[in-house]
């Protein structure tokens, strides 16, 4: 019984000439390769843009930590200055003549 090879061998001169593509083994098999390879230029697309937006969140989440330092600063500062000593102390520097009242204020009562 003697077997006869219907595929042929595929050498590296073959494949360097473009003789494979005549080949109708390698024809059956080229919309499986082709599949295959734009599978793999999604995937790698897919990774990159995926690094892409890991790295914006690194940047905006290291921007709103140093704004909460910030506003932290800010609001300390404001509490600082709205306490009934320090606008005293700002009222007389800024020389406006203002004084303390010395009786306190009187609610008003408006008849209907």
């Amino acid at each position: 019984m003697a077997t006869t090879s219907k595929h042929k061998k595929i050498g590296l001169r073959e494949v360097l000439l473009g003789s494979v593509f005549l080949n109708k083994e390698v024809m059956r098999w080229l919309p499986i390769v082709g599949l295959l390879v734009l599978v793999g230029l999604v995937m790698i697309s897919n990774r990159f843009k995926g690094e892409k937006i890991l790295r914006e969140l690194v940047e905006v989440q290291s921007e709103v930590k140093e704004l909460r330092s910030e506003s932290a600063t800010i609001e300390a500062e404001l509490m600082n200055m709205s306490r009934y000593s320090e606008v005293l102390r700002s009222v007389n520097d800024k020389g406006l003549g203002l004084k303390q009242p010395s009786n306190p204020p009187v609610k008003i009562k408006v008849k209907k």
